[in-house]
């Protein structure tokens, strides 16, 4: 099988021979081009702020980075939402990077508010320390609590998803898709990160992690056993170009069972992609 049906690349931008946009033409007009993207979704909303959840991660920084060029800092808040004590180191390196912008920002410990909600729901069927249910939970219960931040400051939610996480189903349906906005989503991670370092984004206030650091579910570009950059440059030849199987494996050099895994993968979580079903659409 192919992947070839998921669509969303910024097929214009000029690529390496790797086929990723980390070309420094691409990096500067994406780095022009993001932050006029957040003001223009401002501008035709007519909202007054934008909100970002930080959560350590290099997504995250950027987002809130490219949030204060767009609309200033006084017009940005950040939100760190951290659940556990295995969080804290997260949550300074988010608070860093919200001082470092010179941004509103607040901590709201989610502890609390997922063992109500554990608690209220305690007569279902399923298990209350069930890991996938409790780290789906709290995605959504963060996208609730900035939602709820965005509504009552007349803000825009500015989500964090990268094209890597969005192809492979690596986030929370309803959850870190939850936003007005997705800056990211057609850029790969290993073009985030060249757009990051682009920025000048210091290096030691992000947590290098495929996905978000608050959230720890199953990495696809961990479980097939190579290099992140080598998910990307598989998945742009799959998706973006319509490569074959046989000759994406040739052109990135692994086993053509790697590309079938992750094709695999990105066929088992299509329906986090798509729009709840509806009998019209229901085929």
């Amino acid at each position: 099988m192919t992947m070839a049906d998921f669509d969303g690349s910024l097929a214009e931008l000029p690529r390496g021979p790797e086929g990723l946009a980390t070309t420094d033409d691409a990096l500067a007009r994406l780095r022009e081009r993001l932050p006029r993207f957040l003001e223009e979704r401002v501008a035709n909303a007519g909202a007054d702020r934008l909100v970002v959840g930080l959560d350590g991660g290099v997504e995250t920084a950027l987002a809130a980075t490219f949030a204060v060029e767009a609309v200033g800092r006084d017009r940005v808040t950040g939100l760190v939402m951290p659940a556990f004590l295995s969080h804290e180191a997260i949550s300074r390196n988010a608070e860093a990077i919200a001082t470092s912008l010179g941004i509103e920002h607040r901590r709201l410990q989610l502890q609390p508010v997922l063992a109500a909600f554990q608690e209220t729901v305690g007569g279902s069927d399923g298990p209350a320390d069930d890991l996938v249910a409790t780290n789906n939970a709290l995605s959504r219960l963060r996208m609730a609590c900035t939602y709820y931040v965005a509504n009552t400051t007349n803000a825009l939610v500015v989500g964090t998803v990268n094209r890597t996480q969005f192809l492979l189903g690596s986030f929370t349906k309803h959850g870190e898709t939850g936003a007005d906005c997705l800056p990211f989503v057609s850029l790969f991670r290993t073009e985030v990160e060249a757009l990051a370092r682009a920025v000048g984004l210091p290096e030691e206030l992000t947590v290098e992690t495929s996905g978000s650091p608050l959230h720890p579910g199953e990495s696809p570009a961990a479980a097939v056993g190579v290099p992140p950059e080598i998910v990307d440059r598989i998945l742009g030849a799959c998706v973006d170009r319509g490569v074959d199987t046989a000759t994406a494996a040739e052109r990135t050099g692994v086993d053509p069972s790697t590309v079938e895994r992750l094709a695999e993968w990105c066929d088992r979580t299509r329906h986090k992609r798509r729009y709840p079903v509806t009998p019209a659409t229901d085929t």
